[in-house]
């Protein structure tokens, strides 16, 4: 009689170690995912005129000369898994100008996205904003401003991940 019983028990026995080993396998690969998704990180943001022929920001600054045709946000990254959606949307007097979206292909990296006008005048002068958001969350919040004096404008970047 005891044979029968470890005869029934030892198949029972196997498959419930099976199904511990896969349940740790599981669980571990969704800790994984979450530990990666939460490290994006932006290491630098800047708004200038222009890039250089390196690709680095050209005396980046918040206020933006008169008759100037473009800016451009520039960041360095690092964290990401590849398709990252990230969405810059510029902003004036508070209603969205431009909005672009991107999938990242690279874990780090460096972007840059410019704002202009598709006839190539000047922008307009005033205030704007522009966002930086990753996978549909808002990530990073900047101010700056075209030919307004310093004194005048509004509080800087707001970063809202680590």
């Amino acid at each position: 009689m005891a044979a029968e019983r470890q005869k029934i028990y030892s198949p029972l026995i196997s498959v419930g170690l099976l199904v511990l080993v896969l349940m740790a396998l599981v669980s571990w690969s969704l800790r994984k995912n979450d530990f990666e998704s939460g490290s994006f990180k932006m290491r630098d943001v800047r708004i200038c005129e222009e890039l250089d022929e390196n690709l680095k920001p050209v005396s980046a600054d918040r206020n933006i000369p008169s008759g100037s045709q473009q800016v451009c946000l520039w960041f360095d990254y690092a964290g990401a898994r590849r398709g990252d959606a990230v969405e810059i949307a510029w902003y004036r007097g508070g209603g969205m100008i431009q909005r672009e979206t991107v999938r990242l292909s690279a874990p780090e990296g460096v972007r840059a996205f410019y704002l202009l006008r598709e006839d190539g005048s000047p922008l307009e002068e005033g205030f704007y904003s522009v966002t930086i958001s990753r996978n549909g969350k808002d990530a990073y919040e900047d101010n700056f401003t075209v030919a307004v004096s310093s004194g005048d404008m509004p509080p800087g970047n707001v970063v809202i991940w680590d």
